[in-house]
């Protein structure tokens, strides 16, 4: 029988009903869905660590994320059940899993706040010198109530690894927990009653950071476990430092232009503990450099400082120079050439981690690295009581390599020899030192001022000729980039007649290297002089110079240098 219109009819109401409950029913669901997860993500911050971080350990219960801890070796599976551990990120009931017995504290502490990255630590300007009003400050990483706990007889932390994940080593909770680890071992370790060392125990897939804990301290090793036996004071200088580049290492006291260092911030070795001390420069491959290393050394002698001078050469440095470089003051080693494994396409930094030799000068506690292109202005012997390694900022969060404070070590030494697949941004030994220590220390830019042209204005350009020029100096050391002065004719500074090199040029810093070689005897002088090649070279530069009509017109300057006609 054929269905009637009215049977259609509620048929197709039905349906619709059907429809239209089912569509509001996905629309409830997805809308409930929705809500979960924003309030998800709103509130649970233990969702964006994960993401983050490989393990965190929040007031040393809550633990985001897990992994797996070895075993625990037999230097710390035997120890006495008296001994007092300070567990630094490694929860209670993990430690005694893997079998660590003692008497266990577990060290609270706030993680640091995610928003804190390596660039807030490590900025690539700071505003030394004041001039806003205020001295820069560093983010805050807390540290837990040291006062709180007991003495210790070891500290046993668990680091975190994000390795091989871009900028593993660059990871601030990473940091927080060194830090904490060791301020602890300084605040509460047990000492060692003739060395005065304190005992931390290591547990990750990561090495430790070696700016904290050298490998001449590492005493055992097992698996992914690390002990290390520290010098205490060594350890103290570390952890009184700030905890990045966001301050100075020492602020600049406020002495008008002559600004100069804060002595009391870094207190010096006692006298039973003397340190062993010297500056140290290194010649490579050609002798283009021993002009600069003879009137360095003749700067450091100037200024009254009475330390060491240690040169490192190479085979390629001729005897006569040799000799005057003795005579100038430096002590003479040599060294064989270091070849850079991804040099630059240029091969210009083909040899230069042959620089990598001041690390085996361990007969000295400490040295202050010198490239031969630094004219020293001002007494530099203070850099002896900043920890290693204490440099200048060069850009971004990278340190520049010419001059450095450096703690010899023969297996830091060996360290980079095994480090191979290490590239450097660079080409050079500055990338590669920048990737073997990340946790650097700021130096004043007065100790090591770029011969560079930044202002923007010409106050600004009058501000920094006026420092170059300063008597009594103001700047503590002056780096030449581009051409160096004795390659140059010492009428003005040749880099103005070089296309490339026209950022370096700048006459008063040219003229105030000229005023300090005037003071050298005058037989070291003779090293200093140009030869034909050289010669040639500085009058096409000049022709070319002409060709160009550059504006400064130093090109057009009559050439009255003496050495221009011997």
């Amino acid at each position: 029988m054929k269905p009637s219109n009215s049977d259609s009819t509620t048929k197709s109401h039905v349906v619709r009903n059907i429809h239209i409950a089912f569509l509001l029913l996905v629309l409830v669901a997805t809308i409930t869905l929705y809500i979960q997860l924003v309030y998800l993500f709103q509130n649970n911050s233990g969702t964006k660590d994960l993401r983050k971080v490989e393990n965190r350990i929040v007031n040393g219960k809550t633990k985001v994320g897990k992994i797996a801890i070895e075993k625990a070796p037999g230097f710390l599976a035997g120890l006495d059940e008296k001994t007092r551990i300070g567990l630094v990120n490694l929860p209670y009931d993990d430690a005694k899993s893997c079998g660590i017995n003692g008497s266990i504290t577990v060290v609270d502490f706030d993680v640091v706040s995610n928003d804190i990255t390596w660039n807030d630590l490590y900025p690539s300007w700071i505003d030394e010198e004041g001039e806003s009003g205020s001295q820069p400050t560093c983010p805050t990483i807390p540290m837990p109530d040291f006062s709180a706990f007991n003495d210790i007889d070891l500290v046993v932390a668990q680091l975190p690894c994000r390795r091989p994940e871009a900028g593993w080593n660059r990871d601030v909770f990473r940091l927080q927990v060194h830090l904490v680890a060791a301020n602890l071992a300084v605040k509460k370790g047990k000492r060692n009653k003739i060395n005065g060392a304190v005992n931390l125990v290591f547990t990750s897939r990561c090495e430790p950071m070696r700016d904290l804990f050298r490998c001449d301290d590492l005493v055992k090793k097992d698996g992914t476990w690390w002990m290390y036996e520290v010098d205490v004071m060594r350890l103290e200088d570390k952890v009184r430092s700030p905890p990045g580049t966001c301050e100075l290492i020492s602020p600049l006291l406020d002495e008008g232009p002559n600004k100069g260092f804060d002595a009391g911030k870094f207190k010096p070795f006692p006298s039973h503990r003397r340190q062993r001390e010297a500056y140290v420069t290194v010649l490579h491959s050609s002798d283009t450099y021993a002009c600069g290393a003879i009137t360095l050394a003749h700067s450091i002698r100037k200024v009254g400082s009475t330390r060491d001078l240690v040169l490192l050469h190479d085979e390629f440095i001729n005897p006569t120079q040799l000799r005057f470089l003795g005579n100038a003051g430096w002590s003479l080693r040599q060294i064989e050439r270091i070849h850079n494994p991804h040099p630059r396409s240029d091969r210009l930094y083909e040899y230069s981690y042959s620089k990598f030799h001041i690390f085996l000068l361990t007969e000295y506690d400490k040295i202050v690295f010198l490239d031969a292109d630094i004219m020293v202005l001002r007494n530099l012997d203070m850099l002896f009581n900043f920890p290693s390694i204490s440099a200048r900022g060069d850009h971004d969060e990278l340190f520049n390599s010419g001059i450095m404070v450096v703690e010899p070590s023969n297996c830091t030494f060996k360290t980079f020899m095994l480090k191979n697949c290490v590239k450097s941004y660079d080409g050079g030994d500055q990338g590669f030192l920048n990737e073997m220590f990340v946790w650097w220390h700021r130096l004043p830019r007065r100790t090591n001022f770029f011969k560079l042209i930044w202002a923007n204005t010409t106050e600004e350009k009058l501000k920094f000729d006026s420092m170059f020029v300063a008597d009594p100096p103001q700047l503590y050391a002056i780096h030449y980039f581009g051409l160096k002065p004795w390659m140059c004719y010492r009428d003005y500074d040749c880099n103005w007649d070089l296309e490339t090199a026209r950022g370096f040029a700048n006459d008063e810093a040219h003229w105030r290297w000229w005023r300090v070689y005037d003071g050298m005897d005058e037989g070291l002088k003779k090293m200093c002089r140009l030869s034909i090649k050289q010669k040639r070279n500085l009058n096409h530069l000049r022709l070319q110079a002409s060709k160009m009509r550059y504006s400064d017109g130093h090109w057009e300057w009559n050439i009255t240098d003496p050495r221009k006609d011997i």
